[in-house]
């Protein structure tokens, strides 16, 4: 197991390997953007939005996800490893954690502001209190100690959420790497690296990520609101986050030998063509 990780070099090998894998994974990223789009269109429908129909298609989302992850583990790794129930397995019980811990920090989060408007005395809430003056008196309280209270449990909540996501990098990888489903059993694997796996994402993970959030919402009133824009916005979106897929799955790739317990188990990168 390395002692450190190089954290420009395995950003950059990262972006590489994600070059090298997207022609690989492109038949399964059309299937993801065509059922991101009727996803966005039953969404942004008025008869679609909220129903069976919206769900049977975020279903078909995550299925053709889990399918093109596969594909591109499977083309960074070299090799057809890995099976589709075990991937599937793998995301669903990360999900489940984050969403677990996420349910928390939300509803910490939510009742706390109410607390430290009590707290500063600037308004008595109650159930007759009008939004507008709850939500003035919240934007008084911000320059306060009491706003850098609230601010500083955001961060926090913020952070809980990142350390998660940096220290379960690896689940993917090696499930398909090894052919078991793994999920808190790569959790000892980055016990120390999270520092630099971070800033190793901000190349692989943040910046491609803000990157596509802001391009989407730029052409989000150009396409507009008819059915082919709505459709056209799901399939665009999910294609302007394929670089932000491809890295973050790269840089688990690229790590996974490194901090893997036994380096044998964990198979080398493909080669260049």
């Amino acid at each position: 197991m390395a002692d450190k990780l190089p954290v420009v070099g395995i950003a950059v090998d990262s972006w590489l390997l994600a070059l090298r894998s997207f022609v690989p994974g492109l038949p399964w990223l059309a299937a993801l953007m065509v059922a991101a789009g009727f996803y966005r269109l039953a969404l942004g429908s008025a008869a679609g939005g909220g129903s069976l129909v919206a769900f049977a298609l975020l279903a078909a989302v995550f299925l053709a996800g889990v399918a093109y992850s596969l594909q591109v583990y499977r083309a960074m790794l070299g090799r057809p490893a890995g099976k589709f129930i075990q991937l599937a397995h793998a995301n669903l019980a990360a999900y489940m954690a984050f969403i677990f811990i996420g349910v928390f920090i939300g509803f910490f989060l939510a009742i706390l502001p109410g607390i430290l408007l009590e707290a500063s005395g600037r308004t008595d809430l109650g159930v007759d209190t009008s939004p507008a003056i709850v939500q003035g008196a919240f934007m008084d309280m911000l320059p306060t100690a009491y706003g850098a209270v609230f601010l500083v449990a955001c961060a926090a909540g913020l952070w809980a959420l990142c350390f998660l996501a940096l220290r379960l990098l690896l689940i993917g990888a090696a499930t398909v790497s090894r052919g078991e489903t793994m999920v808190f059993r790569t959790w000892p694997w980055t016990k120390g690296h999270s520092l630099r796996l971070g800033l190793a994402a901000m190349a692989t993970h943040v910046a491609p990520f803000a990157i596509a959030v802001t391009a989407n919402a730029a052409l989000d009133p150009v396409l507009g609101a008819s059915y082919a824009g709505l459709f056209a916005g799901g399939a665009l979106g999910m294609l302007l986050l394929t670089p932000f897929i491809l890295a973050g799955h790269a840089l688990a790739v690229t790590v996974l030998p490194r901090l893997a317990p036994d380096e044998n188990d964990a198979p080398a990168i493909a080669p260049a063509p």
